[in-house]
C-alpha cells in the first residue's frame, strides 16, 4: 500500500462527530469527486467515484448517518490505472435531489452544490471541508522520496477556497496549472506535517517526523564528518608545509643554526609529521600550548621563505 493510500485509509477510519463537520465533509466529497447526469424530466443522478475502497465506505456512511441516504455501490477495472479498481456509488435520482437540497437548499436541485460560507467561519468544518477534499481529490508522497500533497481539481473556483481554507489554518499553500487542472499543492516539511495533523491522520504525521528527524540527523552527521575531512586536510596540509621547510633548512644550513626552542620543534615535527599542533605542544619540554607552538612554527616558515630569496648584490 502507498504512503497516500495508508493516509485517505487513516482518515477515513475517523470517527464522524458533529453534524455540521459532517456536512462540511460530505459537501467536500461531492464537490470534488462527484458528477450528476441529467436524466430529463428534471430528475437528477449522483454518482461519486474514487479508487479507494475505504473512500467510498466513508461516503456511504456520511449519507446514511448525516442524511438517511443510500447508494448503489459498484467496481469496476480501470485499464488506463494498470488495472485497478474503480468503486462508484450511485444514488437514485429521490435521494440525489434530497442531497442536493440538503447539502445547498438555495441552489437548483441539477446542479453541484456550491461551497458553503458557513465553513470558513468554524475551524471544525473548515477541516472537515480539507479532509472531505483530500479523500476526494488529494494525494501525498512518502517523505522518503520528497515532501509534497497535492488536491487536483477540475475548478478554479473550489481551488481558491481550498487555497483560502489552508492558508487560514496556517498550512503554507501554492496554486498552480497542469493539463488544464487546477492543483493546490504543499511542498514544505512543516506544512505537510501541520496538513496531516489537522486532517487527523496522526500515525502518517508521526511516520513523517520520524523520517524528517532521521534525515536531520544524518545531515547533521554528514556535515560533522565532511567538517572533519577538511579540517584533517587543512591540518596535513600545514604539516606538509612546516617539513618541507624544515628539510629545506636543515638542507641549506642545518637545523643547529636555529635557535633552540625552534630546532626543539622542528625536530619534533620531523618525528611527528602527522600530529596536530596541540600535540607537538604537548610534546614539548615543557609543554606548550597551540598558539606557542603555532608561533613557533610562523617563524621556521619565514626563516625557510628568506632562505629561497635571491641575494642582492650592489
Amino acid at each position: 500500500m502507498s504512503f497516500s493510500a495508508a493516509v485517505k485509509q487513516e482518515l477515513a477510519a475517523l470517527p464522524l462527530e458533529k453534524t455540521c463537520c459532517m456536512t462540511a465533509e460530505l459537501n467536500a466529497l461531492t464537490a470534488c469527486s462527484a458528477s450528476l447526469a441529467l436524466l430529463g424530466g428534471g430528475r437528477t443522478q449522483v454518482q461519486y467515484e474514487t479508487l479507494s475502497a475505504s473512500v467510498l465506505k466513508r461516503i456511504f456512511l456520511l449519507l446514511r448517518q448525516r442524511y438517511q441516504l443510500q447508494g448503489q455501490p459498484r467496481v469496476s477495472r480501470v485499464d488506463r490505472f494498470g488495472g485497478m479498481r474503480q468503486y462508484r456509488l450511485r444514488l437514485s435520482p429521490e435521494n440525489s435531489r434530497a442531497l442536493m437540497h440538503a447539502l445547498n437548499p438555495d441552489r437548483a436541485p441539477d446542479r453541484m452544490p456550491s461551497l458553503p460560507r458557513r465553513v470558513m467561519r468554524r475551524i471544525c468544518c473548515r477541516r472537515a471541508w480539507i479532509r472531505g477534499a483530500f479523500l476526494a481529490c488529494g494525494s501525498v508522497q512518502h517523505p522518503q522520496k520528497g515532501i509534497r500533497a497535492e488536491f487536483v481539481l477540475t475548478d478554479g473556483a473550489r481551488a481558491a477556497f481550498l487555497h483560502r481554507l489552508l492558508e487560514q489554518e496556517g498550512v503554507s499553500a501554492l496554486r498552480t496549472m497542469r493539463r488544464g487542472s487546477e492543483v493546490v499543492y504543499v511542498r514544505r516539511g512543516d506544512a505537510l506535517s501541520n496538513l496531516l495533523g489537522m486532517m487527523g491522520a496522526s500515525r502518517a504525521m508521526l511516520e513523517l517526523e520520524n523520517i524528517r528527524a532521521a534525515g536531520s540527523l544524518h545531515q547533521a552527521v554528514t556535515r560533522a564528518t565532511n567538517c572533519d575531512h577538511a579540517n584533517m586536510q587543512k591540518q596535513l596540509s600545514a604539516a606538509q608545509r612546516q617539513v618541507q621547510a624544515i628539510t629545506r633548512i636543515s638542507l641549506a644550513k642545518g637545523l643547529t643554526a636555529l635557535p633552540k626552542e625552534l630546532e626543539a620543534i622542528a625536530r619534533l615535527r620531523l618525528s611527528h609529521p602527522d600530529v596536530s599542533l596541540e600535540g607537538l605542544g604537548a610534546l614539548c619540554a615543557p609543554s606548550l600550548g597551540k598558539s606557542g607552538v603555532q608561533h613557533r612554527m610562523r617563524r621556521i616558515l619565514e626563516i625557510a621563505e628568506a632562505l629561497e630569496a635571491p641575494e642582492i648584490t650592489e
